[in-house]
């Protein structure tokens, strides 16, 4: 029965959301602050469905809570809510799912500091959003300029990019974001303090910036101080913290600007965790550093 095959996974900070083909939600792991959306703060040892949700397009799944996208484009949230990163006015954390109010067109959705595997996840208690008309939005914890509004000011409800259009992908890492355009520039907006925002600098940014010279991106990884992504032909870039190597470039050098990794080519998609990356090549193959 391929309606009960897994469509893609994202995983929190001890927990995972399962989407299957046939639109249903599952859940497993820390459910603390109500993450799993099953109505209870219970973890879960074995994959629990999210009680009367269907027809899910995707899901993404952050530190403390999940993110979640309907088919008829309307986004929904649940759990830790202490900074509004689910949007839905309040500051109240939510053990079942709740609709973001007015909210509807939604194309791709992020949540603040998770993981993700076959499909787009995420900085910590925020919430970023792409609606089908190319314009982006946030909402939660905005402590480092990270919903790019011009402002330090968290909010409950979600507030729009002002004078950002033709958003093809937005991804939130811990503190800062970063998207991607239909064109193929690269952007990003709050905490820079590896260069994790790629603009040769350590300062902070409120409003989006570009990342000189970039050109051609398909997709892109925040992770908790650095940045990943990919390019059109392949090829793998990185920037910010790379103590541990993470960037690839034979080197453990800081990088403010983006630098190539190198030897490695036909990469389809890339995650930044904290302290390691992990890619996946048009063959199949899973790589790691």
């Amino acid at each position: 029965n391929r309606s009960n095959e897994l469509s893609s996974l994202s995983g929190g900070r001890g927990n995972a959301l399962y989407l299957k083909t046939d639109g249903t939600l599952y859940g497993v792991g820390n459910n603390g602050n109500g993450q799993l959306g099953d109505g209870t703060t219970t973890p879960k040892k074995y994959l629990t469905p999210i009680p009367n949700v269907g027809n899910v397009a995707q899901v993404s799944a952050g530190f403390t809570h999940t993110m979640f996208l309907k088919t008829d484009g309307t986004l929904w949230g649940t759990g830790d809510n202490n900074f509004g990163q689910l949007g839905d006015g309040s500051t109240t954390q939510r053990t079942s799912p709740v609709q973001v109010p007015g909210v509807s067109n939604v194309a791709q959705v992020s949540a603040g500091g998770g993981l993700f595997i076959m499909g787009l996840s995420s900085g910590s208690g925020s919430s970023m959003f792409v609606k089908t008309n190319g314009t982006l939005w946030g909402m939660g914890n905005n402590d480092r300029g990270q919903l790019g509004d011009g402002s330090t000011t968290n909010r409950t409800s979600p507030v729009q990019v002002s004078g950002v259009s033709n958003v093809a992908q937005v991804f939130s890492g811990v503190s800062y974001t970063v998207f991607v355009k239909t064109d193929g520039t690269l952007w990003g907006m709050g905490y820079n303090n590896k260069g994790q925002l790629g603009d040769a600098s350590t300062i902070q940014r409120t409003s989006p910036i570009q990342v000189s010279g970039v050109s051609n991106v398909a997709q892109v990884s925040a992770g908790s101080e650095h940045t990943m992504f990919v390019k059109t032909d392949g090829t793998l870039w990185g920037m910010g913290n790379n103590d541990r190597g993470q960037l690839g470039d034979g080197s453990t050098t800081q990088r403010t600007s983006p630098v190539q990794v190198l030897g490695v080519s036909n990469v389809a998609q890339v995650f930044s965790g904290v302290s390691y990356t992990v890619f996946v090549k048009t063959d199949g193959t899973i790589w790691t550093m």
